[in-house]
């Protein structure tokens, strides 16, 4: 099989699971692109919304309505149903840390997932 064959269906695998994870949790597309940059650029270096703007070519007012809408989001009962935000709040005040560490921290360890896409990637 070509390269570049194998390429685009890895590429296609990812962008349809990234969909999937999207759509149950509640965030457009152009979100998802921003909590991805946002956990890729995070395992080298903190990430400024300086950062997001240049990225994905917005102006600041642009990039300030986003990330304020991902942290709302989090408020909103139907984002992530599944999960207890009071279990959560209470877990980030015994750590002593701010919610927003704590779902930075979090995000961080699900980069662990990693490992599981790249094994799939290999068997394709």
């Amino acid at each position: 099989m070509q390269t570049g064959k194998k390429i685009n269906q890895i590429s296609n695998r990812l962008r349809r699971r990234s969909r999937a994870i999207q759509e149950t949790i509640g965030i457009s597309g152009a979100q998802g692109n921003i909590l991805n940059y946002i956990l890729v650029e995070s395992q080298n270096r903190s990430v400024y919304q300086k950062d997001i703007e240049q990225e994905f070519g917005l102006r600041p007012s642009t990039a300030t309505e986003a990330l304020k809408s991902l942290k709302k989001k989090f408020k909103d009962k139907r984002f992530a149903a599944g999960c207890s935000r009071e279990i959560i709040t209470r877990g980030a005040e015994q750590l002593g840390w701010e919610l927003e560490k704590l779902l930075t921290m979090t995000m961080e360890a699900m980069k662990a997932t990693e490992d599981t896409i790249n094994a799939e990637c290999e068997s394709l």
